[in-house]
């Protein structure tokens, strides 16, 4: 009479939890004792489940078909790396091809726009324009990838809807040189997430360029 409904609850999953690790302990419980088999409720809502081993099947082809689903998307991403890195090495070695920063422009925008997802590609020379969004958005890194408002998007695509963009600052953070950015119609394609393996080593291979052509 004194029992309280929650404590009735937690008694009730405490004594689950113990049969389901018997179970586990001893997975061929219902082989020696066929006959409990024939008091269970083994029928799911909308499909019967006439024994174990047919559940079991069920739960194997689920979880099979998840593995797939993962396995898929690894060999995605892996192929899409493979792209990524061609486009960056041989962008990185045309860069050595020209002799100004109107070229550089043109060969930076031709190669990276054949990266996966990329809709939008700037290099744009650092201006009084960018000094407060560096300040809210770059800081001390030196780059953003996330999304933007309609406002911070103006000040690179004004007529592109930039769903993820990928931003990076090009020399010291108190005197930049220039802003490479990039933009994805998909909101998932940058992301704070993301790591910048492949990018940092071009991006210096950039800013070198960049620099010896801004002296001349």
């Amino acid at each position: 009479m004194n029992d309280k409904p929650s404590e009735k609850v937690t008694l009730q999953e405490l004594e689950e939890h113990q049969v389901a690790a018997y179970l586990s302990r001893h997975p061929d419980f219902f082989r020696r004792h066929p006959y409990l088999l024939l008091d269970l409720e083994l029928h799911g809502e909308s499909s019967g489940l006439p024994n174990l081993a047919l559940q079991q099947q069920r739960l194997l082809r689920e979880h099979n078909t998840e593995l797939k689903k993962q396995f898929a998307k690894m060999v995605k991403t892996a192929k899409d790396n493979e792209k990524v890195f061609h486009v960056f090495s041989t962008c990185q070695r045309a860069l050595w091809q020209v002799n100004s920063l109107e070229k550089i422009n043109q060969v930076v925008k031709h190669h990276l726009l054949n990266v996966p997802s990329i809709c939008a590609c700037e290099l744009l020379e650092f201006e009084l324009r960018f000094t407060a969004f560096v300040a809210n958005r770059l800081g001390r890194r030196g780059y953003y990838l996330g999304r933007l408002s309609k406002e911070e998007q103006a000040l690179f695509w004004p007529q592109t809807d930039a769903q993820s963009v990928a931003l990076y600052l090009l020399g010291d953070s108190e005197k930049p040189t220039a802003i490479l950015a990039l933009a994805s119609r998909d909101a998932d394609h940058f992301s704070p997430e993301n790591d910048n393996l492949f990018m940092n080593e071009f991006l210096q291979s950039l800013l070198l360029r960049v620099d010896e052509l801004s002296l001349k």
